[in-house]
């Protein structure tokens, strides 16, 4: 398995000094940059690959939870915090972990296994880690149906389901944890898997025998991607 490239984000200099310390006596991490300043994080994320990001939530200039629902294509996660009452929302976002500081050696290798296991599945299978139904769930792209958003939270229906999945997460942040050239929005309320399409129109598309509307912001892109 290839080592996980991976960056960290904190605040605090004598948190990097650790995560350094622990990644380099791991063969499944390789540490690539180590970020105080979110920002520069994020250009450096804009232009490089990366699998993983440790990251810390209570900061200066920025809250980590905030910093990573506003990246446009978000890698795994690992929060690294002293504040254990984030605990829920950091798997709410599917975080692959949540390391309470002070964390021991082995705490942190176990959480690095547990990424490298998500990576290993994603790739066998491409599949959408979720946490749905108080449970996190690894949902097959293949089996998705169409996707509708309820105000915070989302309903993804499938094949392999005779109801809908719950899932606490806007249907703009489960836009960008889907590939663009396989899922489209055609609704501010509906995602659809392109291959799933069956019919269209100037204001509907059907799937899997159900007619979607068609919003009127996204008319023009859907026809264009679609006809």
């Amino acid at each position: 398995m290839r080592p996980l490239d991976a960056i960290t984000i904190d605040d605090e200099p004598i948190a990097h000094e650790i995560l350094a310390h622990y990644s380099k006596r791991l063969n499944g991490i390789r540490l690539k940059r180590q970020f105080t300043n979110p920002e520069q994080a994020c250009k450096y994320l804009a232009s490089n690959h990366v699998d993983l990001i440790l990251l810390d939530i209570e900061m200066a200039d920025v809250n980590g939870f905030a910093f990573y629902r506003s990246l446009p294509q978000r890698p795994m996660v690992i929060f690294t915090t002293a504040h254990p009452e984030y605990a829920l929302e950091g798997f709410n976002v599917s975080a692959v972990d949540y390391l309470l500081k002070p964390f021991s050696e082995e705490r942190f290798e176990q959480a690095i296994l547990k990424a490298g296991m998500q990576k290993d599945v994603q790739e066998m299978a491409p599949s959408l880690t979720i946490r749905a139904d108080y449970e996190t769930r690894n949902v097959q792209l293949k089996d998705i149906l169409y996707i509708e958003g309820l105000n915070n939270y989302v309903k993804i229906y499938t094949t392999s389901a005779t109801h809908p999945l719950l899932s606490m997460i806007s249907l703009k942040e489960m836009m960008s944890r889907l590939p663009g050239h396989q899922f489209m929005r055609i609704h501010r309320s509906y995602i659809v898997p392109r291959p799933r399409v069956s019919a269209i129109t100037s204001r509907y598309v059907t799937v899997a025998g159900k007619k979607l509307p068609v919003g009127d912001t996204y008319r023009s892109s859907v026809m264009t991607i679609l006809q």
